[in-house]
């Protein structure tokens, strides 16, 4: 009889438990700017026009999970900006200004000139996900971003190409989306330090780096 009533309890904790998980919810995560590291200074920085960012991943509605310690509960992470591209392209904008660059934005399909412009930025994000785990005691949170960053200089007509990535990891006792936020943004300024950190300055042109 004991058992019987043992397993009864233990059924209905389950119902209670997988029913109380549902679908989860659809919340929007910003970049935290604030926090990021300060990029090293670039001296006599020339002007960059970024082209907003096009996203290739094969889904583009979301940027991240929340899973909670009942598993059957996993909330969507979307893009505060509206989109992946919108978002990423506001980080850089304001990443290349913190370092020095005169910074304008543009849209696709608009051609920056010498007048305006000294080089061109245009990117495509490869991969951008930030998830959080929650664990016994914990949760588990993770940032990567992987983008493909094309430099035009309009002095010379020179091109650069170049691939960039980041990732960040840390542990919460108690999940905020802030946390994650701010994770985000020291992955994306990881892969903008090493951009910058490839290229010098060459009469109002980005140049790469001599290897060695």
């Amino acid at each position: 009889m004991k058992h019987a009533v043992a397993t009864a309890i233990l059924s209905v904790t389950i119902a209670m438990l997988v029913g109380c998980g549902g679908g989860g919810q659809t919340i929007p995560m910003s970049i935290d700017l604030k926090n990021v590291p300060d990029p090293a200074p670039v001296r006599n920085a020339p002007r960059v026009a970024v082209v907003l960012f096009e996203d290739v991943r094969p889904d583009k509605t979301a940027i991240g999970r929340y899973q909670h310690y009942i598993e059957t509960t996993v909330d969507r992470l979307v893009p505060t900006e509206g989109s992946a591209g919108g978002q990423i392209t506001k980080f850089v904008v304001q990443y290349l200004k913190e370092a020095g660059f005169p910074v304008t934005l543009v849209q696709p399909g608009t051609q920056p000139t010498p007048d305006n412009a000294d080089v061109i930025m245009t990117g495509e994000i490869e991969s951008y996900w930030n998830e959080a785990v929650a664990r016994l005691a914990r949760t588990e949170l993770s940032s990567k971003n992987r983008l493909r960053i094309k430099l035009t200089n309009l002095t010379d007509g020179s091109t650069t190409s170049t691939t960039v990535a980041g990732e960040a990891g840390s542990k919460v006792v108690t999940f905020d989306s802030s946390d994650l936020a701010q994770l985000d943004g020291e992955a994306l300024a990881q892969s903008l330090a090493r951009l910058l950190g490839d290229l010098k300055v060459v009469d109002r042109s980005l140049k790469p780096k001599p290897e060695g």
